[in-house]
């Protein structure tokens, strides 16, 4: 409102105006009614602002009036758009984290628990001393991402060498799996013998490399044996020896024949702590069995680690011919695992990870 029709309505109401004045303010006064009458039915009936613009118009407002009409019209469109937007990604979020949650927080035991299980366990069997212990959170859409350290026991502690992760969507695996612990060199030289092997010289290199370590460290060794043994006979052998056993390499169907020195560079196995299940197992050498029966109830999460062609023959020559094993991970002080080279069920060996002194099992 003009400070000149401010003027013309004190005028107006104190009788001081010509008869042309008091018309022309009658007349303004006359469309400020309509107006207010026509906002009052907006509120009330709720009509889109595009017939509000169109009756506007009618009221033969200025231009600048209509600019600021417009202007306001659009921002005020921009921000209903941007908010509507915010407002539906909020709730797909919100949604996605209850379908989600709801997927892998239910059953008896829980999703979330039976995949962490799965996924550890087909990592402990085909990774020779190694262990991950996983978490998991929500990610992407119905998805979950678990993740963890990877450990491993040289000489008498358990120690962290890396990280994982791996993201499934319901139970399926997504994306790329993540694994730092990626020693190549140390991973090249990691293999078993079979006992039929018939070439295993390059053993004779591992012994002395033993001979040249400090006597102050202790170290990661793969050990051949030159037969099948069950458990307890291994642990019967190994009885004379200052050293910790954490990992049973256990024949299958397949390993070696590919191989013309019957070398396994990928074996199956079990480690010495026992793997514990949302199903409650036995003896550990039923363990090994109850764990490759457990992965291939859950194949596609077993497959992302692990090929299930090969779990299931191990499983299926384990229930024939028993648990037999051919090789196994030990480690503590390079003295005592020199003593190795002087019995005869050791058949060759291979040296991983050595670290300096940390041994407590004197």
């Amino acid at each position: 409102m003009t400070e000149r029709f401010k003027q013309l309505l004190r005028d107006y109401e104190e009788g001081k105006l010509s008869a042309e004045e008091r018309l022309e303010v009658e007349q303004e006064l006359q469309k400020l009614e309509v107006y207010q009458a026509y906002m009052d039915e907006m509120l009330e009936s709720g009509k889109n602002q595009v017939y509000a613009g169109a009756q506007l118009n009618s009221m033969e407002l200025n231009s600048n009036q209509e600019r600021k009409w417009m202007k306001r019209g659009k921002r005020n469109a921009r921000f209903w758009s941007v908010g509507m937007v915010f407002v539906i990604l909020m709730l797909l979020i919100i949604m996605n984290s209850i379908l989600t949650s709801l997927y892998y927080t239910t059953g008896n035991p829980v999703r979330q628990i039976v995949y962490s299980d799965v996924l550890g366990s087909a990592l402990s069997v085909s990774r020779p001393n190694i262990r991950v212990s996983l978490s998991s959170t929500p990610t992407n859409i119905l998805a979950t991402r678990f993740f963890g350290t990877i450990s491993k026991q040289i000489g008498s502690e358990s120690e962290t060498v890396g990280t994982y992760s791996q993201t499934f969507r319901l139970n399926q695996w997504i994306g790329s799996r993540v694994d730092t612990y990626s020693d190549i060199q140390n991973r090249s030289n990691l293999f078993f013998y079979l006992p039929g092997a018939t070439e295993t010289a390059r053993s004779s290199n591992e012994w002395s490399r033993l001979e040249k370590l400090p006597e102050g460290t202790v170290a990661e060794a793969y050990v051949s044996l030159d037969n099948y043994y069950e458990q307890s006979d291994v642990l019967s052998k190994f009885s004379g020896n200052v050293l910790n056993l954490v990992w049973y390499a256990v024949r299958t169907a397949t390993e070696g024949f590919e191989m013309g020195e019957q070398a396994v560079w990928n074996p199956l196995g079990f480690p010495s702590i026992p793997l514990h299940h949302h199903v409650k197992t036995g003896l550990q050498t039923d363990d090994y069995k109850q764990t490759l029966q457990l992965l291939l109830e859950y194949k596609s999460i077993t497959r992302s680690v692990v090929s299930t062609n090969l779990i299931k023959e191990a499983l299926d020559y384990a229930n024939e011919h028993g648990v037999q094993i051919y090789g196994v991970v030990v480690t503590g002080p390079v003295k005592e695992l020199l003593k190795l080279q002087e019995v005869s069920f050791v058949k060759a060996i291979r040296i991983g990870e050595v670290r300096l002194w940390n041994w407590n099992n004197e």
